[in-house]
């Protein structure tokens, strides 16, 4: 982690001084009733809580690696408060859970961002934002933790009213995973993810989930990575660590989806080279983590991913690398269904293993691009769909492999129930054109059986609403 830098700092220290000279300020704490300073009070939320996020949100875009020195200087009593709920929230759901939904480790800023809420002279108006927050909280940590946590607060009354935020129903895995699920939506779009890069390979092994979860919401986010490079540069030069998996698939990650300048793309090819030579094990564990990403629900492989990999590549080492992402410079370029591509592809998939993670690569690669185009072409194109059907039953056949067979028989059925929910009058020219194709080619390639087929196109009957006249 970074200390703040001195422009964040200055920012800082201007909108705590603005707020401490605040008449709002002196109003809530002269007031008599409790009506009154809540709305003093949430002026002041509504003022300087914005302004606060602004410069959050700026960190954690261009110096994410600050956020959590940001935060405690947000902690300090002459911010009266003010956004801790929020950094609350990121705490929560900044820490990364098991199967069981479970914090994989103890989380050190969600137990401290707690302990100052807890001793809050606001702690009254506060605890109506956190209670969310707090019961996911506790159902993700130990009860240990959090019996632990609660010991340390002096306080009987924010004492009861933590204990009153473990709630009963979290004790079910089910429902942690609701809550936490309904928590992330409410922040889906907000960047609040940090992460320390480790210099050895204990601290590789017990920081990879929050490094992994960090940079892929970076990825995701689509935030500008140019501050974090030297930390990336460092992590990646680091030797101790290249023949670990946690880095290959943190590296994998790096080089397939950041936006590299000519410097940095020179020093992470040297290293990506370097490790195809000395690291041992390092290229098939790359295709380990590709075969992950490849299927994975939350990135996408793109053709920029391959072309940014490929930059990097030293093409004079005869491994597997050159060998898959030369033939994806090939498909790049002439496409998937040319006779050259296909001959190329039906080369490679035979030189290794059927069931090889290098091939299994090759087969997600190419279903990939099917998905795409079949999700993209909107019903008036089905002689598109036609002509892809073609080449889909060239690749098929080259890669004679059932999972394979059967996606691209689950794709294809996706975009004719587009077409039949689009095509209504069954004896119109495109119905029968679209019956007809798809009688053969589903057959042919056994994706239904004749009688299943026959039904997609059966006419049914609607049931008569009409009720019986009375004999």
């Amino acid at each position: 982690m970074e200390n703040l830098s001195s422009d964040y700092q200055e920012r800082l220290d201007e909108i705590a001084e603005e707020l401490q000279t605040s008449q709002y300020l002196a109003a809530y704490w002269d007031s008599e009733d409790e009506e009154s300073a809540l709305q003093y009070y949430k002026y002041l939320q509504s003022t300087y809580e914005p302004r606060i996020e602004e410069i959050y949100d700026e960190v954690a875009e261009y110096d994410p690696l600050q956020l959590i020195a940001f935060e405690n200087e947000v902690l300090n009593d002459r911010f009266e408060g003010l956004f801790l709920p929020r950094i609350l929230a990121f705490t929560v759901l900044r820490g990364v859970v098991n199967e069981n939904f479970k914090y994989i480790k103890p989380q050190d800023q969600f137990r401290k961002v707690l302990l100052v809420l807890s001793n809050s002279m606001h702690f009254e108006y506060l605890c109506q934002r956190i209670g969310q927050s707090i019961q996911v909280g506790f159902a993700l940590s130990s009860d240990i933790w959090v019996t632990n946590l609660v010991n340390e607060i002096p306080n009987k009354r924010v004492r009861n009213f933590f204990l009153s935020q473990k709630i009963l129903k979290y004790r079910d895995a089910s429902e942690r995973k609701s809550g936490l699920s309904s928590m992330r939506r409410q922040f889906r779009d907000i960047n609040f993810y940090t992460a320390d890069f480790p210099e050895t390979v204990v601290e590789l092994r017990t920081n990879y989930p929050e490094l992994k979860e960090f940079l892929l919401q970076r990825i995701i986010l689509e935030c500008d990575n140019n501050n974090l490079m030297k930390h990336v540069v460092s992590y990646a030069d680091n030797k101790d660590l290249h023949e670990h998996w946690e880095f290959v698939y943190s590296f994998g990650l790096v080089i397939n989806y950041f936006d590299l300048d000519k410097t940095n793309a020179k020093l992470l090819g040297n290293v990506l080279n370097e490790c195809r030579k000395e690291a041992k094990g390092f290229v098939d564990t790359y295709f380990e983590f590709l075969k992950e990403l490849l299927s994975s629900s939350r990135l996408t492989i793109k053709t920029e991913c391959d072309k940014k990999v490929s930059r990097l590549i030293d093409t004079s080492i005869d491994d597997q690398f050159s060998g898959y992402y030369g033939l994806m410079s090939t498909i790049h370029e002439e496409g998937y269904n040319s006779e050259n591509t296909l001959s190329k592809v039906q080369k490679f998939y035979f030189q290794n293993e059927g069931l090889s993670t290098i091939n299994e690569c090759l087969r997600l690669t190419m279903l990939a691009y099917f998905t795409m185009e079949l999700d993209d072409l909107e019903p008036e194109e089905y002689s598109r769909f036609i002509n892809l059907s073609k080449v889909m039953s060239q690749y098929i056949n080259i890669f004679n492999n059932q999972s394979f067979n059967q996606s691209i028989g689950e794709v294809s059925m996706s975009y004719v129930k587009k077409l039949l929910k689009h095509f209504t009058d069954k004896r119109s020219r495109d119905y029968q054109d679209i019956k007809r194709f798809i009688s053969t080619y589903f057959l042919e390639l056994n994706f239904m059986k004749e009688k299943d087929i026959a039904d997609i196109f059966k006419t049914r009957r609607r049931k008569s609403t009409r009720k019986k006249a009375d004999a």
